[in-house]
């Protein structure tokens, strides 16, 4: 590959997080998310290691430049937050509700979200890297510079996004909806797609990239027979 090569791939590679030295960040608990909350305060520069909030209320929360690394939030609502330069790192986030919210510049890396809401939301700059996110809601979401890696995302929802520059590596989108979410441009090749919900006129599918055998699956959804040498 070239060095313009790489360098035009590079500009097509999401942000990463802007965060603080190491040195800056302070280790916080439960206590202090849970203060912040009530003093409606933006927390900044924290790092949040192996705290666990089940059915917690923490909507309308704004984070900056904060590392949240082996927490466990189960079905608690962060509806309406703002995450800006965030690390989720080896977390469990199933059943919370980002609902409506903002993220950019976000790191999800080893991750299980399984039911997970992302509807209505801005998501810009985001890493999905080794996650489990099967069942996941995305419906409705703007949708830009994501890159998702050996991530599933089986059963998600995907429907009526609105998707620009998202690349997939080594996914798994197994009985995934992509109902009124064009396709176009994205390389799914190397990815499962086995069950794809689309519209009846499968106008989802103009412009995916896929390989000869997702080629032949696809054609008999569009009623195509192809017929062997």
């Amino acid at each position: 590959m070239t060095l313009l090569m790489r360098d035009q791939e590079k500009k097509k590679m999401p942000l990463t997080p802007i965060f603080a030295e190491e040195a800056d960040f302070l280790l916080a608990d439960e206590e202090f998310l849970q203060n912040c909350r009530e003093e409606e305060e933006q927390i900044r520069t924290r790092r949040f290691a192996g705290i666990t909030c089940e059915g917690e209320d923490f909507s309308y929360m704004r984070f900056s430049g904060v590392k949240f690394q082996n927490c466990r939030f189960w079905n608690c609502s962060f509806a309406h937050g703002e995450f800006a330069d965030v690390l989720f790192e080896s977390c469990d986030l199933s059943g919370c509700d980002f609902d409506e919210g903002y993220m950019e510049r976000i790191i999800f890396h080893s991750c299980k979200g399984v039911g997970a809401k992302f509807t209505g939301m801005v998501l810009k700059h985001l890493y999905l890297e080794e996650c489990n996110f099967e069942d996941a809601n995305f419906d409705s979401s703007r949708l830009e510079h994501m890159r998702i890696l050996r991530t599933r995302m089986d059963n998600g929802n995907l429907t009526a996004c609105r998707c620009k520059q998202i690349f997939w590596s080594e996914a798994s989108l197994k009985n995934a909806s992509f109902f009124k979410t064009s396709l176009r441009g994205m390389d799914l090749s190397d990815s499962e797609i086995g069950g794809l919900t689309v519209s009846d006129d499968n106008r989802e599918l103009s412009g995916v990239i896929v390989d000869l055998f997702q080629a032949a699956e696809l054609a008999k959804k569009m009623g195509i027979i192809i017929k062997k040498g």
